[in-house]
Protein backbone atom coordinates (compact mmCIF):
# COMPACT_ATOMS: atom_id res chain seq x y z
CA UNK A 1 0.00 0.00 0.00
CA UNK A 2 1.07 3.33 -0.09
CA UNK A 3 2.58 5.74 3.10
CA UNK A 4 2.08 9.00 2.46
CA UNK A 5 1.79 13.23 3.62
CA UNK A 6 -0.61 12.32 5.98
CA UNK A 7 -2.28 9.47 8.41
CA UNK A 8 -5.22 9.06 7.23
CA UNK A 9 -4.17 7.66 3.42
CA UNK A 10 -3.11 4.47 5.59
CA UNK A 11 -6.36 4.22 7.66
CA UNK A 12 -8.36 4.13 4.34
CA UNK A 13 -6.25 1.86 2.81
CA UNK A 14 -6.16 -0.70 5.85
CA UNK A 15 -9.85 -1.21 4.37
CA UNK A 16 -8.89 -2.12 1.65
CA UNK A 17 -7.65 11.95 -12.06
CA UNK A 18 -10.37 14.85 -13.35
CA UNK A 19 -12.10 12.12 -14.12
CA UNK A 20 -16.02 12.54 -14.48
CA UNK A 21 -17.09 9.74 -16.08
CA UNK A 22 -18.28 9.83 -20.01
CA UNK A 23 -21.50 11.00 -20.78
CA UNK A 24 -23.57 7.33 -21.83
CA UNK A 25 -26.18 6.34 -19.69
CA UNK A 26 -26.84 3.22 -21.58
CA UNK A 27 -25.32 1.71 -24.60
CA UNK A 28 -28.77 1.68 -26.91
CA UNK A 29 -29.33 3.89 -28.21
CA UNK A 30 -26.41 6.17 -27.79
CA UNK A 31 -26.69 9.45 -27.73
CA UNK A 32 -25.30 12.17 -29.95
CA UNK A 33 -21.69 13.36 -29.08
CA UNK A 34 -21.28 16.62 -27.21
CA UNK A 35 -18.36 18.70 -26.79
CA UNK A 36 -18.55 20.79 -23.44
CA UNK A 37 -17.57 24.48 -23.57
CA UNK A 38 -18.12 25.48 -19.80
CA UNK A 39 -17.80 23.87 -16.39
CA UNK A 40 -20.71 24.97 -14.27
CA UNK A 41 -19.97 23.08 -10.98
CA UNK A 42 -18.00 19.81 -9.26
CA UNK A 43 -19.12 17.17 -6.89
CA UNK A 44 -16.37 16.91 -4.08
CA UNK A 45 -16.43 13.41 -2.43
CA UNK A 46 -15.03 13.44 1.33
CA UNK A 47 -13.94 10.09 2.93
CA UNK A 48 -14.40 11.10 6.04
CA UNK A 49 -13.36 9.60 9.01
CA UNK A 50 -12.68 5.87 9.76
CA UNK A 51 -15.26 4.18 11.50
CA UNK A 52 -16.63 8.14 11.59
CA UNK A 53 -20.00 7.76 9.65
CA UNK A 54 -19.31 11.01 8.03
CA UNK A 55 -18.12 10.74 3.98
CA UNK A 56 -20.04 13.54 2.38
CA UNK A 57 -20.98 15.02 -1.23
CA UNK A 58 -20.52 18.86 -1.63
CA UNK A 59 -21.29 20.72 -4.76
CA UNK A 60 -19.20 23.62 -5.52
CA UNK A 61 -21.06 26.60 -7.62
CA UNK A 62 -18.40 27.10 -10.31
CA UNK A 63 -19.68 31.13 -10.60
CA UNK A 64 -19.95 31.89 -6.70
CA UNK A 65 -17.08 29.93 -5.68
CA UNK A 66 -18.67 28.29 -2.91
CA UNK A 67 -19.30 24.87 -1.72
CA UNK A 68 -22.57 23.53 0.01
CA UNK A 69 -23.12 21.84 3.16
CA UNK A 70 -23.27 17.83 2.00
CA UNK A 71 -26.05 17.45 -0.48
CA UNK A 72 -26.35 13.48 1.00
CA UNK A 73 -27.43 14.13 4.05
CA UNK A 74 -29.52 16.84 2.77
CA UNK A 75 -31.71 14.62 0.24
CA UNK A 76 -31.79 11.27 2.67
CA UNK A 77 -32.30 12.65 6.05
CA UNK A 78 -29.02 10.12 6.69
CA UNK A 79 -24.86 9.83 6.51
CA UNK A 80 -23.58 8.21 3.44
CA UNK A 81 -21.42 6.19 5.80
CA UNK A 82 -17.83 4.94 6.36
CA UNK A 83 -15.51 5.62 3.62
CA UNK A 84 -16.40 7.09 0.71
CA UNK A 85 -13.79 6.04 -2.19
CA UNK A 86 -14.52 6.79 -5.70
CA UNK A 87 -17.36 8.91 -7.57
CA UNK A 88 -18.23 8.70 -10.63
CA UNK A 89 -21.14 10.89 -12.50
CA UNK A 90 -22.18 8.83 -15.40
CA UNK A 91 -25.03 10.07 -18.15
CA UNK A 92 -28.46 11.32 -15.88
CA UNK A 93 -26.97 9.64 -12.50
CA UNK A 94 -23.90 9.67 -9.87
CA UNK A 95 -22.55 6.59 -8.47
CA UNK A 96 -20.30 6.27 -5.56
CA UNK A 97 -18.36 3.87 -3.33
CA UNK A 98 -18.66 3.47 0.07
CA UNK A 99 -16.18 0.89 1.07
CA UNK A 100 -16.08 0.76 5.07
CA UNK A 101 -20.07 0.36 4.64
CA UNK A 102 -19.56 -2.56 1.65
CA UNK A 103 -22.29 -0.37 -0.42
CA UNK A 104 -22.36 1.08 -3.86
CA UNK A 105 -24.89 4.00 -3.85
CA UNK A 106 -26.74 5.25 -7.10
CA UNK A 107 -27.97 8.62 -6.84
CA UNK A 108 -29.43 11.32 -9.30
CA UNK A 109 -27.90 14.31 -9.72
CA UNK A 110 -29.26 15.98 -6.22
CA UNK A 111 -27.35 13.42 -4.60
CA UNK A 112 -30.91 11.55 -3.94
CA UNK A 113 -31.02 7.52 -3.59
CA UNK A 114 -31.74 5.93 -6.65
CA UNK A 115 -30.73 2.28 -4.96
CA UNK A 116 -28.35 1.10 -2.42
CA UNK A 117 -26.57 -1.79 -3.48
CA UNK A 118 -25.03 -3.28 -0.61
CA UNK A 119 -22.32 -5.92 -0.89
CA UNK A 120 -21.37 -9.09 0.32
CA UNK A 121 -19.39 -12.29 -0.30
CA UNK A 122 -20.71 -15.71 -1.02
CA UNK A 123 -20.26 -16.51 2.49
CA UNK A 124 -22.21 -13.34 3.39
CA UNK A 125 -19.37 -11.08 4.81
CA UNK A 126 -19.22 -7.54 3.62
CA UNK A 127 -17.21 -6.53 1.01
CA UNK A 128 -15.15 -3.15 0.51
CA UNK A 129 -15.91 -1.82 -3.05
CA UNK A 130 -13.59 0.46 -4.41
CA UNK A 131 -12.66 2.42 -7.56
CA UNK A 132 -14.98 2.79 -10.43
CA UNK A 133 -14.54 3.62 -14.16
CA UNK A 134 -17.41 3.73 -17.02
CA UNK A 135 -17.82 2.80 -20.39
CA UNK A 136 -20.50 1.69 -22.41
CA UNK A 137 -23.52 1.78 -20.73
CA UNK A 138 -21.83 0.24 -17.78
CA UNK A 139 -19.70 1.51 -14.55
CA UNK A 140 -17.11 -1.03 -13.45
CA UNK A 141 -15.81 -1.35 -9.77
CA UNK A 142 -13.13 -2.87 -8.23
CA UNK A 143 -13.91 -4.28 -4.43
CA UNK A 144 -11.13 -6.63 -1.82
CA UNK A 145 -12.84 -9.46 -2.63
CA UNK A 146 -10.47 -9.79 -5.81
CA UNK A 147 -12.78 -8.94 -8.35
CA UNK A 148 -14.13 -6.37 -11.02
CA UNK A 149 -17.85 -6.27 -11.16
CA UNK A 150 -20.03 -5.21 -13.68
CA UNK A 151 -23.32 -2.28 -13.13
CA UNK A 152 -25.59 -1.71 -15.96
CA UNK A 153 -26.64 1.72 -15.33
CA UNK A 154 -30.30 0.71 -17.26
CA UNK A 155 -31.36 -2.08 -15.48
CA UNK A 156 -29.18 -0.32 -12.10
CA UNK A 157 -28.37 -4.34 -11.07
CA UNK A 158 -24.75 -6.27 -11.21
CA UNK A 159 -24.57 -8.29 -14.39
CA UNK A 160 -21.44 -10.21 -13.91
CA UNK A 161 -17.91 -10.08 -12.05
CA UNK A 162 -14.42 -11.55 -12.72
CA UNK A 163 -11.80 -12.31 -10.30
CA UNK A 164 -8.39 -10.02 -11.08
CA UNK A 165 -6.23 -10.67 -8.11
CA UNK A 166 -5.50 -9.83 -4.49
CA UNK A 167 -6.74 -6.05 -3.38
CA UNK A 168 -7.41 -3.92 -6.58
CA UNK A 169 -7.57 -0.64 -6.85
CA UNK A 170 -7.55 2.04 -9.20
CA UNK A 171 -8.82 0.98 -12.85
CA UNK A 172 -9.26 2.69 -16.02
CA UNK A 173 -10.65 1.84 -20.31
CA UNK A 174 -9.04 2.22 -23.12
CA UNK A 175 -9.24 -0.24 -26.05
CA UNK A 176 -11.40 -2.23 -25.20
CA UNK A 177 -10.18 -3.52 -22.15
CA UNK A 178 -10.37 -2.51 -18.43
CA UNK A 179 -6.50 -2.36 -16.48
CA UNK A 180 -7.01 -2.62 -13.32
CA UNK A 181 -4.18 -2.31 -10.40
CA UNK A 182 -3.11 -5.06 -8.00
CA UNK A 183 -1.97 -3.69 -5.24
CA UNK A 184 -1.57 -6.97 -3.17
CA UNK A 185 -2.08 -4.94 -0.02
CA UNK A 186 1.85 -3.57 -0.81
CA UNK A 187 3.07 -6.66 -1.81
CA UNK A 188 1.23 -7.01 -5.78
CA UNK A 189 3.20 -5.80 -8.74
CA UNK A 190 0.70 -6.72 -11.67
CA UNK A 191 -1.66 -4.80 -13.33
CA UNK A 192 -4.68 -6.84 -14.20
CA UNK A 193 -6.10 -6.50 -17.70
CA UNK A 194 -10.03 -7.59 -18.49
CA UNK A 195 -11.33 -7.83 -22.09
CA UNK A 196 -14.53 -6.05 -22.09
CA UNK A 197 -16.33 -7.79 -24.86
CA UNK A 198 -16.09 -11.41 -23.55
CA UNK A 199 -15.34 -9.68 -19.55
CA UNK A 200 -12.83 -12.25 -18.94
CA UNK A 201 -9.07 -11.87 -17.57
CA UNK A 202 -6.77 -12.31 -20.48
CA UNK A 203 -3.36 -11.10 -18.51
CA UNK A 204 -1.20 -9.87 -16.21
CA UNK A 205 1.34 -7.27 -16.91
CA UNK A 206 4.32 -6.80 -14.74
CA UNK A 207 5.08 -3.20 -12.83
CA UNK A 208 6.55 -1.59 -10.19
CA UNK A 209 5.75 -2.54 -6.80
CA UNK A 210 2.35 -1.80 -5.60
CA UNK A 211 0.60 -0.23 -7.84
CA UNK A 212 -2.56 1.45 -6.59
CA UNK A 213 -4.36 4.47 -6.34
CA UNK A 214 -3.97 6.29 -9.75
CA UNK A 215 -4.83 4.16 -13.29
CA UNK A 216 -6.04 6.75 -15.47
CA UNK A 217 -6.09 7.04 -19.65
CA UNK A 218 -4.73 9.98 -20.37
CA UNK A 219 -5.37 12.37 -23.62
CA UNK A 220 -2.86 10.53 -25.45
CA UNK A 221 -4.59 7.17 -25.46
CA UNK A 222 -1.95 5.28 -23.09
CA UNK A 223 -2.80 4.09 -19.33
CA UNK A 224 -0.43 6.09 -16.56
CA UNK A 225 -0.01 4.01 -13.68
CA UNK A 226 1.32 5.01 -10.51
CA UNK A 227 3.11 2.37 -8.28
CA UNK A 228 3.89 2.93 -4.82
CA UNK A 229 7.06 1.30 -4.17
CA UNK A 230 7.93 0.02 -0.53
CA UNK A 231 8.60 3.34 1.29
CA UNK A 232 11.57 4.65 0.04
CA UNK A 233 13.86 5.71 2.55
CA UNK A 234 12.76 3.78 5.44
CA UNK A 235 15.69 3.52 8.39
CA UNK A 236 14.58 -0.28 8.85
CA UNK A 237 15.71 -0.97 4.71
CA UNK A 238 19.37 -0.45 3.28
CA UNK A 239 18.99 1.69 0.67
CA UNK A 240 19.47 -0.80 -2.06
CA UNK A 241 16.12 -2.47 -1.32
CA UNK A 242 14.61 0.79 -1.68
CA UNK A 243 11.67 0.97 -4.45
CA UNK A 244 10.28 4.42 -5.78
CA UNK A 245 6.82 6.06 -6.13
CA UNK A 246 7.04 5.47 -9.99
CA UNK A 247 4.49 6.77 -12.87
CA UNK A 248 4.35 3.95 -15.82
CA UNK A 249 3.20 4.17 -19.43
CA UNK A 250 1.36 1.19 -20.81
CA UNK A 251 0.91 1.00 -24.92
CA UNK A 252 -3.24 -0.41 -25.14
CA UNK A 253 -2.04 -1.46 -28.06
CA UNK A 254 0.89 -3.73 -27.38
CA UNK A 255 0.53 -3.74 -23.73
CA UNK A 256 4.28 -2.79 -22.89
CA UNK A 257 5.62 -0.83 -20.22
CA UNK A 258 7.55 1.60 -19.83
CA UNK A 259 8.80 3.65 -16.46
CA UNK A 260 8.49 7.11 -17.01
CA UNK A 261 9.03 9.29 -13.51
CA UNK A 262 9.04 9.55 -10.27
CA UNK A 263 5.30 10.10 -8.83
CA UNK A 264 2.43 9.58 -6.10
CA UNK A 265 -0.42 11.45 -8.02
CA UNK A 266 -0.88 12.29 -11.31
CA UNK A 267 -3.47 14.20 -13.29
CA UNK A 268 -3.59 14.63 -17.05
CA UNK A 269 -4.97 17.91 -19.22
CA UNK A 270 -3.99 17.41 -22.83
CA UNK A 271 -0.30 16.63 -23.17
CA UNK A 272 0.69 17.55 -19.46
CA UNK A 273 1.24 15.36 -16.75
CA UNK A 274 0.69 16.85 -13.43
CA UNK A 275 2.72 15.24 -10.98
CA UNK A 276 2.74 15.32 -7.36
CA UNK A 277 5.58 13.44 -5.65
CA UNK A 278 6.61 12.78 -1.92
CA UNK A 279 8.27 9.82 -0.34
CA UNK A 280 7.31 9.46 3.09
CA UNK A 281 10.87 9.35 4.37
CA UNK A 282 12.77 11.25 2.03
CA UNK A 283 11.30 14.74 2.30
CA UNK A 284 13.79 16.01 0.07
CA UNK A 285 11.58 14.63 -2.87
CA UNK A 286 8.71 16.50 -2.45
CA UNK A 287 7.60 18.41 -5.62
CA UNK A 288 4.59 19.50 -7.74
CA UNK A 289 5.85 19.49 -11.35
CA UNK A 290 4.41 19.30 -14.83
CA UNK A 291 5.50 16.41 -17.37
CA UNK A 292 4.94 17.36 -20.97
CA UNK A 293 3.95 14.07 -22.77
CA UNK A 294 5.07 14.41 -25.96
CA UNK A 295 8.77 16.21 -24.99
CA UNK A 296 9.07 14.25 -21.99
CA UNK A 297 10.62 17.65 -20.44
CA UNK A 298 9.07 18.57 -16.52
CA UNK A 299 8.85 22.13 -15.31
CA UNK A 300 7.93 23.57 -11.70
CA UNK A 301 4.38 23.48 -11.05
CA UNK A 302 4.09 24.98 -7.40
CA UNK A 303 5.77 24.90 -4.19
CA UNK A 304 4.74 21.40 -2.37
CA UNK A 305 5.49 22.85 0.96
CA UNK A 306 2.30 24.96 0.91
CA UNK A 307 0.13 21.87 0.44
CA UNK A 308 1.31 19.44 3.35
CA UNK A 309 -0.86 16.33 3.57
CA UNK A 310 -2.62 16.40 -0.08
CA UNK A 311 -5.32 13.73 -1.05
CA UNK A 312 -6.39 14.50 -4.72
CA UNK A 313 -5.80 16.07 -7.45
CA UNK A 314 -7.97 16.58 -10.11
CA UNK A 315 -8.47 18.94 -13.07
CA UNK A 316 -10.80 21.39 -14.68
CA UNK A 317 -11.83 19.67 -18.16
CA UNK A 318 -12.86 23.01 -19.56
CA UNK A 319 -10.34 25.88 -17.77
CA UNK A 320 -7.77 23.68 -16.98
CA UNK A 321 -7.50 24.61 -13.38
CA UNK A 322 -5.81 22.03 -11.08
CA UNK A 323 -7.89 21.29 -7.95
CA UNK A 324 -5.81 19.74 -5.14
CA UNK A 325 -7.09 19.29 -1.66
CA UNK A 326 -5.09 19.51 1.55
CA UNK A 327 -6.62 17.24 3.76
CA UNK A 328 -4.37 17.16 7.70
CA UNK A 329 -5.06 13.92 9.78
CA UNK A 330 -8.33 14.95 11.82
CA UNK A 331 -9.33 18.22 10.35
CA UNK A 332 -11.84 19.81 7.58
CA UNK A 333 -9.72 19.51 4.32
CA UNK A 334 -9.00 23.02 2.10
CA UNK A 335 -9.60 22.71 -1.77
CA UNK A 336 -6.43 24.72 -3.41
CA UNK A 337 -7.09 26.14 -6.92
CA UNK A 338 -4.51 26.84 -9.32
CA UNK A 339 -4.64 27.82 -13.12
CA UNK A 340 -2.84 25.67 -15.75
CA UNK A 341 0.40 27.39 -14.95
CA UNK A 342 0.61 27.06 -10.89
CA UNK A 343 -0.15 30.32 -10.18
CA UNK A 344 -2.95 30.36 -7.40
CA UNK A 345 -6.55 31.48 -7.52
CA UNK A 346 -8.23 30.68 -4.29
CA UNK A 347 -9.10 28.40 -1.63
CA UNK A 348 -11.90 27.08 0.21
CA UNK A 349 -13.14 24.77 2.46
CA UNK A 350 -14.33 20.96 2.15
CA UNK A 351 -15.10 17.84 4.50
CA UNK A 352 -13.27 15.56 6.03
CA UNK A 353 -10.45 13.67 3.76
CA UNK A 354 -11.84 15.15 0.23
CA UNK A 355 -11.02 12.32 -2.66
CA UNK A 356 -11.99 13.41 -5.30
CA UNK A 357 -13.66 16.41 -7.34
CA UNK A 358 -15.97 15.63 -10.21
CA UNK A 359 -16.49 18.31 -12.77
CA UNK A 360 -20.21 19.26 -14.62
CA UNK A 361 -19.93 20.52 -17.85
CA UNK A 362 -22.49 21.95 -20.81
Amino acid sequence: MKKNWYKMTLMTVALGAFTACSDDDNNIPEPPVTIPTETVGAYILNTGNWGGNDASIQYMDIEKGTISADLYASANGEALGDLGQDLCLYGSKLYTTVSGSSKVVIMDKNCKIIKNIPLTNSENQPVSPRYMTAVDGNVYFTAYDGTVSRLDTLSMNITGSVEVGDHPEALTNANGKLYINISGYGCGKNVAVVDLKTFTKIKDIEVVLNPYTQCITADDGYVYVVSNGNYAGDPKKPESEWIYQTMQRIDPQTDEVKNICPATYIANSGDKMYLLYAEFYLPNTHKAAIYDLKTGKESSFIDIASIPSPSSMDIDPITGDVYISNAPYGSTSDLMIYDKDGNFKKKLSAGYATAKVVFVTK
